[in-house]
């Protein structure tokens, strides 16, 4: 995460002056008290506590204009980051003494020690529960059966995917895609009319109690236009797809491979197929133009990321806060301001301009269109977490210096996916567990990434290499016991049995 150095600060609260010159509030008369109830309590908390611990390196005693150049060449920015390295790691780094390492982490650590620090990272037991009642949310798998054994995706929290080459991990991914685009509550994919749920908490308390039946709960035709109906569980509201962040580290993500799977889900109208084709598992085709410009907003609505190299998957990660918000600009994904206070386009007030209109400061490399940020994102998926670390760091000579950087990373998605409530899966690769009988598949990455991960699901193929069908193992997760369903790959990403 980049740090929000005191120049940004300055000049965030000098843009939000300018913006709003009529907002004449006195802070002081506020009582938060009186306006924060105990869900957000929770949330306030959180990001106080982020706050500090993302403070900038610049100021710190014992770190200088060089050390600072490579602490940020390797990816550490916070005070945060500089304590998930041990006194080794720093020296290496560095090229520094033991003692001068010793001497960093104790700064750092004394900058975190505070009563702010303490009294905010302790919330009662009715302030969690409300947090969760209110802000926690669950997003269909877009396989009933599937949802029946892991209650749907969690926001919040990290949702990894592991299995072998050809298990399916990446059809995963973009069925998620298109799911999480999809209305959150029951209602007509055609007109909008809503068909509310019986329970106030929606789709998962439909989905714990009614038969445990995602699909059909009674209603299949809207009573107005007589349009399909949708049975709800996705992140958005009808009409107003969410963003969804993608961050693709093995090219496997295919737009017109999502593109089918939109149509061939019927989640837009589609021409009617005759016998041959629908023995044959032809794809489906959208029924007309508008209907096929309603199945590319799904795929217009993902942003990608393809970093090459470890270190740039980092660095995606540690900018993802902003991408989730939609603080990036729409158009060039550039921030309104930088980290050093400078801004990037031309319309925004800090630019200093003469009596013709000329940008004072020629040293400025603004963006001619104007600032407009992106709709916040609901859904991140990184496929695969692991795969650049496997390939740079080889050997057992450097397992060290990869799990450290291991550690890192997956912290900072952490922090991320948790402060903006999001639902984030991760693709992961296998490797064959020596000397253990049996299935001996375990995912990469060992203990560092194992106790981050909220939810851990194994998809197992068939020996066969000839056949679709899969077995999806719930490994771990504190929501559910233990279990597994059988599905299969096929023209709907991920679908049920044929048989």
């Amino acid at each position: 995460m980049v740090p929000r150095t005191k120049k940004v600060k300055e000049a965030e609260a000098s843009v939000a002056l300018d913006h709003d010159k009529t907002m004449h509030t006195n802070i002081e008369t506020i009582n938060p008290a009186t306006t924060i109830d105990s869900a957000n309590a929770v949330t306030d908390k959180m990001e106080a506590v982020i706050e500090e611990t993302t403070q900038g390196l610049e100021d710190m005693e014992g770190i200088g204009p060089v050390r600072l150049k490579k602490l940020y060449a390797n990816g550490i920015y916070t005070v945060d980051d500089l304590l998930s390295h041990g006194e080794e790691s720093l020296v290496r780094m560095l090229d520094i003494s033991y003692a001068d390492a010793t001497k960093m982490t104790q700064t750092a650590n004394e900058s975190l020690m505070t009563d702010s620090v303490f009294s905010n990272l302790i919330v009662s037991g009715k302030e969690y529960y409300d947090y969760r009642k209110k802000k926690i949310e669950y997003m269909t798998t877009g396989l009933k059966e599937f949802d029946e054994i892991t209650g749907g995706y969690e926001t919040g929290v990290i949702t990894e995917y592991f299995g072998a080459f050809g298990s399916g991990k990446t059809q995963f991914m973009m069925v998620a895609a298109i799911m999480a685009q999809m209305p959150k509550n029951r209602c007509c994919l055609d007109c909008g009319e809503d068909y509310p749920f019986k329970n106030t908490r929606g789709w998962k308390r439909e989905l714990d109690n009614i038969d445990k039946n995602l699909i059909d709960l009674g209603v299949k035709t809207c009573n107005l236009c007589g349009g399909r109906i949708w049975s709800g569980g996705g992140m958005s509201e009808y009409g107003k797809k969410c963003r969804v962040i993608y961050i693709d580290t093995e090219n496997s993500y295919r737009p017109e491979r999502l593109f089918e799977i939109v149509c061939n889900r019927e989640l837009i109208k589609t021409k009617e197929q005759s016998k041959t084709e629908i023995k044959q598992n032809a794809p489906k085709e959208p029924l007309n133009d508008e209907e096929y410009e309603k199945a590319m907003e799904f795929v217009y609505n993902i942003d990608i990321s393809r970093p090459r190299t470890s270190a740039l998957q980092m660095l995606v990660v540690s900018n993802l806060s902003s991408m989730i918000s939609g603080d990036l600009c729409k158009k060039c994904h550039k921030r309104e301001i930088t980290k050093e206070g400078i801004p990037t386009h031309s319309d925004n007030p800090l630019v200093k301009r003469d009596k013709d209109g000329k940008v004072k400061d020629e040293t400025l490399i603004l963006e001619e269109h104007n600032f407009k940020k992106d709709t916040p994102a609901k859904l991140v998926i990184v496929d695969s977490f692991t795969g650049k670390f496997r390939k740079e760091f080889e050997g057992r000579g450097t397992l060290s210096d990869r799990q450290t950087k291991l550690s890192t990373h997956v912290k900072l998605l952490e922090g991320a996916i948790e402060s903006k409530n999001v639902i984030c899966l991760v693709t992961n690769q296998a490797q064959e567990a020596l000397g253990v009988m049996g299935d001996n598949i375990r995912p990469v990455g060992g203990n560092v990434i194992g106790h981050t991960f909220t939810t851990r699901i194994y998809l197992k193929k068939p020996q066969s290499m000839s056949k679709d069908k899969i077995t999806a193992i719930l490994v771990d997760s504190p929501n559910k016991a233990k279990n597994e369903v059988a599905m299969e790959l096929g023209p709907k990403g991920i679908q049920e049995t044929s048989g």
